[in-house]
């Protein structure tokens, strides 16, 4: 199995390869030569502050894809975020985090196709935050002050409704139904963090993605994306699209997925 680990920072590559991680640089830090990273001769590296993670994976689709099949288990994760077998131990130190780390497929996997993190639940989101955060959705749909807030609320809050509108309107009819459907839950398995059990189903998920992130950021292509919530606008719709996407066409299951900041030791 091959988990690639995606760091913005630096100074933690011996760490992360202590766990078996690969390790992979992007943003604008300067990495050394042992890193790999998300500038291959065909790349969107310089889009990395809007695509976030998608900046490695368009590299990976593009030049190492196109010449190589993996049959085994491929993955991702982050500096910060780990695949793990159980959730809520108090990670002290690297040791601590390596006890719990998965490396190797589990046995009951054979029976699925993609791994995903386990769900974060949606609840109610605090009034205060709402109106603080974007005073003009809470005008629009005033429900959200009274109701549970869905993955589709969540959003609107965050980092607006017209940026959701747009993009959904340049899907599939059929994925736009299935995707507004799936929004309009309470669960989302985050941070664009999944595994795959060969590369063809990944090449399926790039295939699909890509096209549909291009058109959004053509049609967003005259606004002011500043501001963290909206600057990383293609990372937020794919955290949410991917999910959809891998439970609609293939057989999914869930696996812990641990905090610990590697940069911090």
């Amino acid at each position: 199995m091959k988990i690639f680990c995606l760091s913005i920072h630096n100074n933690n590559y011996e760490k992360l390869k202590k766990l078996d991680l690969i390790p992979v640089g992007l943003g604008d830090e300067k990495f050394d030569t042992d890193w790999l990273n998300d500038k291959g001769t065909i790349n969107i590296s310089q889009k990395n502050q809007n695509f976030g993670e998608y900046t490695f994976h368009y590299h990976l689709w593009k030049n190492i894809l196109v010449n190589k099949h993996y049959d085994n288990w491929i993955g991702f994760c982050s500096y910060r975020r780990f695949w793990t077998t159980t959730t809520g131990v108090n990670l002290q130190s690297l040791e601590d985090l390596n006890e719990i780390l998965i490396k190797n497929q589990k046995d009951d996997w054979d029976k699925f196709d993609v791994i995903l993190g386990e769900p974060l639940i949606f609840g109610k989101i605090k009034n205060s935050k709402l109106i603080k955060r974007n005073f003009l959705e809470v005008i629009k749909k005033p429900s959200v002050l009274f109701n549970k807030n869905s993955l589709m609320d969540q959003f609107r809050i965050f980092h607006g409704s017209f940026f959701l509108k747009k993009s959904l309107n340049l899907l599939s009819h059929e994925n736009k139904i299935n995707f507004e459907i799936f929004l309009n839950n309470y669960e989302l398995n985050p941070y664009n963090m999944f595994i795959c059990k060969n590369s063809k189903i990944l090449n399926r998920f790039y295939n699909e993605i890509f096209p549909w992130l291009f058109k959004c950021e053509e049609e967003f292509k005259n606004i002011n994306l500043s501001g963290y919530d909206k600057t990383r606008i293609y990372g937020f719709l794919a955290e949410r699209y991917m999910p959809y996407w891998f439970k609609k066409n293939f057989k999914t299951t869930t696996c812990p997925i641990s905090f610990f900041e590697t940069n911090k030791l």
